[in-house]
């Protein structure tokens, strides 16, 4: 039953182990690998690191279950089975020794029942002989122990012949003889029957020869001993045999269980040796696939930078498109650059942007668009910006980049918080428009990156700005007299019937105002027509200067122009015209070569007093200009009202 007990529990173990390397390093290696190379594909493919890392992650998983199916730990070799077996029987043969103490106690208690006289001779005998096995089993044979390769064959003989001898001397030794074959066993089960037949001869031998001895010397074996067995050798001997040969029966099925066991060993032995094998090549591939990954991960860090680049230059794209469509859409210059701040602002993530053009009449900086609102702030800044341009600590000529802005670095930063900024200058054919400012109030807040990308979008908004003020010259130029500075009558046209809906729809007046300048044509050939041009330049100016900021002045044509007053009655713009007539008649014009006075003739119209209509109310104050004229000139003359045909001057 040992035997097959130990049979089916080693093949089962058997059995299990296969299944684990079937199971776990075939079917894991193989999916781990398929799963690999899918990962890596798919990688490859989509730049994504999570599939090589799933990967990895289900491998390193297959690996920690071989590691557990392995059991290198717990799988003892047959020399470890061996030491274990020895230990043991080192551990038997010392309590075997301790019996002996006992059984010295006992024959000396049975020999002085019988009253013997060789007590004392005798015990010394057994002393002796159980101190050298004692000494034998403690100190010689745990120094032998140490070698776990060869069972130390020489000391067992010593300790059987040791042990034979003291169970001889004892009375009762008949019946323990069997203790002798307890370390014969061991021997046995832990090297086969094959070793433990010359340790069983001679045990044999030894204990006969023992017996003929105590035999034939008169030592009495037992005093309770039948007495035919006493005197009889051949018995004696006899049973020594019949015990023998039941033992070494015994010895051959133990010996055949040892085979077995040891060929079990054997086979974990060389099972740990092919899934150690598989392991080591799990690891190289584990290596092998740890060296791709780091790959397809530094492939990802630069595919991620790559990504950053792109995304930027994405958004300088973007920028500039949109400041594109801005230039060929936006052509008022407000507009514009408000436009453009909030792209700046949108693009960048900046707390704060501003965008200061220079004034082409004063040259100084002004503050068109900014994102600081707070009015007080904004008022500071407005008033430092020139100082800091002055100072030279702002350049509208060169890009500045200042990631640790000090106190009292900059004056336009005074009452804020600012730690970063980037100035750039706006420049068009190589004329400085301005600069844009974007700031932060945080330090280290700008790289280069953002340096190139804002200055990318400066070049494109100074063009922005080059073609709206353009665009605006242009209006001026079709709105505007060239000589004069008026609006020229194109734009008096489109001004009348803008202000004459407003008055109709409000119910309120609207004035106008037909000048001539008297003998206009005597200044151009007395004094030349460019003494003419500068009258025109100097009237324009003194009656431009006397307006209202809700007039409006054109040059009609020629020497004449025109003025609208809205919210202004007949008697009203009457007397407004005649401080003008009086003003302008008190002018002396001269230039280096001539001098000359000037006077106008006026013609006042009215809506709704005079006419309702536009033609007929520049008519009407055209027709009391031709009135004025025919009156003297200079003077102010006042169209008929609404059902009366009169024209004449007012007082």
């Amino acid at each position: 039953m040992s035997v097959r007990c130990t049979e089916t529990a080693h093949c089962q173990r058997y059995a299990c182990i296969n299944r684990s390397e079937d199971a776990l390093s075939v079917r894991c290696t193989e999916t781990a690998h398929y799963q690999r190379y899918v990962c890596i594909d798919r990688s490859e493919d989509a730049l994504s690191v999570r599939c090589t890392e799933t990967a990895h992650y289900q491998r390193y998983v297959c690996i920690d279950r071989l590691e557990d199916a392995l059991g290198v730990k717990n799988l003892l070799s047959s020399e470890q089975k061996i030491g274990e077996f020895k230990q043991l029987e080192g551990i038997f043969s010392k309590l075997i020794g301790l019996v002996c103490l006992i059984l010295i106690i006992i024959d000396v208690f049975l020999r002085a029942l019988q009253d013997l006289t060789i007590i004392g001779s005798m015990l010394l005998v057994q002393a002796l002989i159980l101190t050298l096995y004692l000494v034998h089993v403690f100190f010689i044979s745990r120094e032998s122990l140490k070698d776990r390769l060869k069972w130390p064959v020489w000391g067992k003989y010593a300790e059987l012949i040791l042990l034979i001898a003291f169970l001889s001397t004892l009375q009762f030794a008949g019946f323990i003889f069997f203790v002798i074959l307890l370390p014969l066993s061991f021997v046995c089960l832990g090297e086969g029957f094959r070793r433990s037949v010359p340790l069983q001869l001679a045990s044999f031998l030894a204990q006969t020869l023992a017996q003929i001895i105590t035999f034939y010397t008169g030592i009495q074996l037992a005093y309770f001993v039948i007495p035919f067995f006493q005197h009889q050798i051949w018995v004696i001997v006899g049973l020594t045999v019949v015990q023998y040969a039941i033992f070494g029966f015994m010895s051959r099925v133990w010996g055949y269980a040892n085979y077995q066991f040891m060929r079990a060993v054997h086979d974990n032995e060389t099972l740990v040796g092919r899934l150690g094998d598989k392991y080591v090549q799990l690891e190289e591939a584990r290596r092998e696939m740890q060296l791709q990954y780091d790959q397809l991960r530094k492939a990802n860090e630069d595919t991620e930078s790559s990504n950053k680049k792109l995304m930027a230059s994405l958004a300088e794209f973007y920028t500039v498109q949109q400041i594109g469509q801005a230039i060929n859409s936006i052509f008022d210059t407000n507009e514009l650059i408000k436009f453009v701040n909030d792209v700046i602002i949108g693009v960048m993530g900046v707390s704060n942007a501003s965008i200061i053009l220079q004034n082409p009449l004063t040259g100084k900086m002004q503050v068109l668009a900014s994102s600081i609102f707070d009015k007080r702030e904004l008022a500071g800044f407005s008033d430092y910006i020139n100082m800091d341009i002055k100072n030279n600590s702002l350049s509208i000529h060169q890009t500045i980049l200042d990631n640790d802005i000090t106190d009292n670095e900059y004056k336009f930063v005074t009452g804020r918080t600012v730690k970063s900024l980037i100035s750039v200058p706006f420049v068009s054919k190589g004329k400085s428009l301005g600069i844009g400012l974007v700031e932060q109030t945080f330090p280290n807040a700008f790289t280069n990156e953002n340096v190139r990308l804002l200055e990318v979008m400066a070049q494109q908004v100074s063009i922005a700005i080059d073609n709206a003020r353009l665009y605006e010259e242009m209006q001026a130029m079709a709105t505007v007299d060239g000589l004069t500075g008026a609006y020229n009558r194109i734009s008096f046209q489109k001004k009348i019937q803008e202000l004459l809906i407003e008055a109709k729809t409000n119910g309120s007046e609207l004035a106008v105002v037909m000048c001539d300048i008297d003998q206009f044509k005597r200044f151009n050939d007395v004094h030349g027509h460019q003494f003419g041009d500068l009258v025109l330049q100097s009237l324009t100016s003194f009656i431009k200067t006397h307006l209202r900021g809700t007039d409006f002045f054109a040059r009609y044509g020629g020497e004449e122009f025109v003025i609208l007053m809205p919210h202004t009655s007949l008697s009203q713009a009457f007397e407004k015209a005649e401080d003008l007539r009086k003003g302008i008649a008190r002018m002396v014009i001269s230039n280096t070569i001539s001098t000359a006075g000037v006077t106008i003739s006026m013609g006042v119209a009215a809506f709704p007093e005079t006419d309702i209509l536009e033609a007929k109310i520049i008519k009407a104050a055209d027709d009391a200009l031709y009135k004025a004229k025919e009156s003297g000139r200079n003077c102010v003359m006042v169209s008929a009202v609404r059902g009366n045909d009169v024209t004449e001057p007012l007082s």
